[in-house]
């Protein structure tokens, strides 16, 4: 599976351990989605965040923002939005 690892992050820098964790996210949730990643960051270039969709509707979304030298990273696994039916 290819992957866009430089549009998300500045710099198209993308560690070995992020990508570890992407891939780990994405074997317990079925694979890639049909849409694989997406992601912004400030127009000053130092926070934003991105998100990789899988193919059971669950997201792992890291925000990221880097002062000077220092990168600071947080993830978050997200469950798909229950719908509900209206069932009687």
């Amino acid at each position: 599976m290819q992957q866009d690892k430089g549009s998300a992050h500045p710099d198209g820098d993308v560690s070995p351990d992020r990508e570890d964790r992407i891939q780990d996210f994405l074997a317990r949730h079925g694979g890639a989605g049909s849409t694989p990643r997406r992601g912004e960051r400030a127009a000053s270039g130092e926070d934003g965040w991105y998100e990789v969709y899988a193919a059971d509707g669950h997201r792992l979304r890291c925000e990221w923002s880097r002062i000077g030298g220092r990168e600071e990273l947080k993830f978050s696994e997200v469950a798909p939005r229950v719908q509900s039916g209206g069932q009687d």
